[in-house]
């Protein structure tokens, strides 16, 4: 025996499944951090905080804020390394050129503070904005840094997006362990964000990379049969959320993956096997009442929910089994050229009848063809359409909140169509045109809540990031591109599933207001970052491995990589600020509830400090002037918030309610400003009845 034959019979002696095991053990480090980083932020921060002039909405701003940080400083460490370390490749320039329109829409975001109606919430946008675009930056890095992991991107991807959407089916089998609100509001799958349209965009955004692992030709047949139960969870998830929108954003983004991804026969079959048992739970679930219906109280939901894990399990076990088999007999038996070409062509002729079959249902219906485009239409955008309720019937549904929000926010758009009224003022702003008492916090839509926002210069700058990324997408994917010899190559089609992941997260918030939530947002950015920084995949990377010898030879790239880290640390410096004004406002609230009026005001004065912007702690140091005797004084300060924000409705509330607390100890000559106070903020927000009604009071009082 040779002194080289004993290692390879030693390697001959391992399975092919133990080696694909031990060499994906090595090589899944980056994937397991990606999964942990993304389920980290899915279940850290629901959404960035938003505020109408008092409380904060949408998301704690102690999470959020968290977030923010971790990803801007994330980014530059990684910019950080690719420069300082020289890594492989060669800089794309549309990449960069997209990464810095990112940056400029942020910082226009930040300008935006200047003209605002809504300062603190400008500041809170300028914060996630730049915070996303450190980490599209940071992204790009990552590719140069280890460009030849795309499959640990996918992977990352895939298992976060499962572990949330596992979590969320769990919270309804064990709802007294972790959805026990007594009863249970809406039977919307929502939890671990609280918002169901956002399970639904997790759900929708695991889709791709589970039609690529039960797709690929390589990897070992058991790892790839692993797509079927995963993709069975995201469909099930999917469907409970009742998201009408992540349907459509699932069914798009699918599309545009079998469109240029030639492995369609084998993602069909990946679809089939984990769409019959997904549908059965589903149809199982929507016929149980405890579990489908709305205000049902918890007693109610524990069986039914334990019955409906036993069938999640069962239906994972059926849809791995029926992936395993099918998968070695493919490789047993595969099919011949002839046999799938003639596989194809049925396949399009199913896909081509189900329109043809939706056109006929339309012709033979009451109101015929025409009348149903025209009503769904009207459905669709009509702002007095019958809104749906939050039952499994709103996904057959065409009507919709969102057309009654984008009429807002055309509506606050005309007020400053060029510059907008500022980042993140639509709550504000849109008071004045409500038709409704309802609050409408976001526009539901990416464009429409730009153009109420940031106007044309905000619309501009997004859709030239939009314009740089599709072009570095194109040349990434290269779906145009005659293949090269011996067929398409793995990473392209991963490019192609990393492209198709984020087309569906664009149509998803071109309909609602998912760009707000960090981990639906952070998967779509790391997956356009990384395409934008690859290049062409026909393009190879350089050879060799990164060194840390390599660190400060080139005082260039120690300058760029020193800078990216000035910039980081300057940028979290600033996103903490908000986050440190509040907690310097709750303690003064604490602190005035405690009779320490003096503490009260120090700490309320270091709130006003940190965030000048925000008029909460304005508010408050006002009282606690008030309660210390020095009125004047207190109402100099509300009368300074209104000065600072005029269109701001809740700074004339607070100076009416001060007004209407304090206002006998005033001289005379101040008896109009509660009256005054009050008029203009009905004026900006007519759709609040108390305050009507306590105008109506007060004005009864002055006679």
């Amino acid at each position: 025996m040779s002194a080289h034959a004993a290692p390879a019979s030693r390697r001959g002696d391992r399975s092919p499944l133990a080696a694909t095991l031990a060499r994906a053990a090595t090589d899944s480090w980056l994937g397991i951090a990606i999964a942990a980083a993304i389920a980290a932020i899915c279940f850290g921060a629901q959404a960035t905080a938003v505020s109408t002039g008092g409380s904060y909405l949408g998301g704690g701003l102690q999470s959020t804020t968290i977030v923010e940080i971790a990803l801007t400083l994330g980014g530059g460490v990684l910019v950080a390394l690719a420069a300082a370390l020289e890594a492989r490749g060669r800089v794309q320039i549309l990449g960069v050129a997209a990464a810095i329109a990112l940056f400029a829409l942020a910082a226009y975001t930040a300008l935006s503070v200047d003209w605002s109606v809504a300062p603190s919430n400008s500041w809170l946008e300028a914060n996630r904005t730049l915070s996303y675009a450190a980490a599209f930056a940071g992204a790009i890095a990552l590719v140069h840094l280890v460009g030849e992991r795309w499959r640990s991107v996918l992977a990352g991807v895939l298992i976060a997006t499962v572990a949330v959407c596992l979590y969320g089916l769990v919270s309804k089998v064990f709802p007294a362990s972790l959805d026990a609100t007594p009863p249970q509001e809406f039977a919307r799958l929502q939890i671990p964000f609280d918002y169901w349209n956002a399970l639904g965009l997790t759900a929708a955004l695991g889709i791709a990379p589970c039609l690529w692992l039960g797709a690929r030709r390589e990897g070992h047949g058991v790892l790839n049969a692993l797509a079927a139960p995963a993709l069975c969870l995201l469909l099930v998830a999917l469907v409970l959320s009742y998201s009408r929108g992540a349907v459509l954003a699932a069914v798009l983004g699918a599309a545009v993956w079998f469109a240029f991804v030639p492995l369609r026969l084998r993602a069909l079959a990946v679809l089939a096997i984990a769409g019959v048992p997904a549908a059965v739970v589903v149809v199982w679930t929507l016929r149980q009442p405890a579990l489908a219906d709305d205000n049902v109280a918890l007693a109610a939901r524990i069986g039914p929910g334990h019955r409906l894990g036993l069938l999640l399990l069962a239906a994972v076990l059926v849809s791995f089994v029926a992936a395993v088999a099918q998968r070695f007999a493919a490789d047993r038996n595969p099919l011949s050229a002839a046999r799938r070409r003639t596989l194809s062509i049925a396949v399009a002729a199913m896909l081509a009848l189900i329109p043809l079959a939706g056109v006929a249902a339309l012709a033979h219906s009451s109101r015929g063809f025409f009348g149903e485009i025209s009503h769904g239409w009207h459905q669709l955008t009509s702002a007095n359409a019958q809104q749906p309720g939050n039952t499994a019937g709103r996904l057959t549904s065409g009507g919709s909140q969102q057309a009654l929000y984008w009429s807002y926010a055309i509506k606050v758009f005309n007020t400053n169509p060029a510059f907008g009224t500022g980042a993140g003022a639509y709550p504000v702003a849109d008071q004045r045109f409500m038709t409704g008492p309802a609050l409408a916090v976001n526009a539901h839509g990416y464009v429409f809540q730009t153009l109420a926002d940031l106007g044309l210069v905000g619309l501009a700058l997004s859709l030239a990031m939009a314009a740089f990324w599709c072009v570095a997408a194109v040349r990434a994917g290269g779906p145009f591109r005659a293949r090269a010899p011996g067929g398409a190559s793995a990473e392209r089609i991963g490019m192609l599933t990393l492209i198709a992941l984020v087309v569906t997260f664009a149509v998803h918030s071109a309909v609602d207001w998912t760009w707000f939530v960090p981990g639906d947002a952070v998967i779509a950015l790391l997956c356009a970052g990384w395409v934008a920084g690859r290049g062409a995949t026909i393009e190879p990377l350089a050879a060799g491995r990164l060194s840390l010898a390599r660190l400060g030879r080139s005082p260039l790239a120690a300058a760029t990589a020193a800078l990216a880290i000035g910039v980081a640390l300057v940028l979290a410096w600033s996103q903490w600020q908000p986050l440190r004004s509040e907690q310097a406002y709750n303690a003064g609230i604490l602190a005035l509830g405690d009779g320490q009026i003096k503490l009260a005001i120090a700490d309320e004065q270091t709130a006003v400090t940190r965030d000048p912007l925000d008029l909460s702690p304005q508010t408050e140091l006002g009282y606690a002037y008030a309660q210390d005797g020095r009125y004047r004084l207190a109402q100099q300060t509300l009368e300074n918030s209104v000065a600072q924000q005029p269109s701001n409705s809740a700074s004339w509330l607070a100076l009416f309610e001060y007004d209407s607390t304090y206002g006998s100890v005033l001289p005379p000559a101040d008896a109009s400003i509660g009256e005054h106070a009050l008029a203009e903020n009905l004026y900006l927000n007519p759709q609040d009845p108390q305050k009507q009604d306590e105008l109506r009071q007060y004005l009864a009082t002055l006679k």
